[in-house]
């Protein structure tokens, strides 16, 4: 008997409440690196569409430096309305970018080309030229030689 009255008086492991405590204290770190990595997906995610559509609206300005200085004014005047789908496809699946040009004589011997693509993303308000809720906006001046 001496010999149980010795080991019920030493503790062997963790209490009940002890263990619940470390759980807690685990779940609060978990959720906050969670959340933490939903932030960083959310990013990279924006990021992956803005470069798309700054990729796409560099095309757009290339092809149309590319033109004789007479064709480019001749090309568009204000905002093409509705602005262009293109459809691309990414890892999250296809997204749809929507494009607008708008070609303005400067001077006689200077054109503003401007390029809009816009995207949808959310549920923000949407935005002018392209109607759509996010959109990164180019623009270049092209002189007569």
């Amino acid at each position: 008997m001496n010999h149980d009255k010795q080991w019920i008086g030493q503790q062997q492991g963790f209490t009940l409440i002890e263990v619940m405590f470390a759980l807690f204290i685990f779940l609060i770190i978990a959720l906050g690196l969670a959340q933490g990595e939903i932030v960083a997906l959310r990013t990279q995610t924006d990021n992956l569409l803005r470069d798309q559509a700054l990729r796409l609206a560099e095309a757009e300005l290339y092809s149309r430096a590319g033109l004789d200085f007479g064709d480019i004014a001749l090309t568009q005047a204000p905002w093409t309305n509705p602005p262009d789908q293109k459809s691309v496809e990414m890892r999250a699946g296809t997204v749809d970018f929507f494009q607008a040009v708008q070609i303005t004589n400067v001077t006689g011997n200077l054109t503003l080309i401007e390029v809009a693509v816009g995207w949808n993303q959310g549920n923000n308000q949407p935005l002018l030229p392209t109607q759509r809720n996010h959109q990164i906006s180019l623009a270049t001046i092209i002189a007569r030689q």
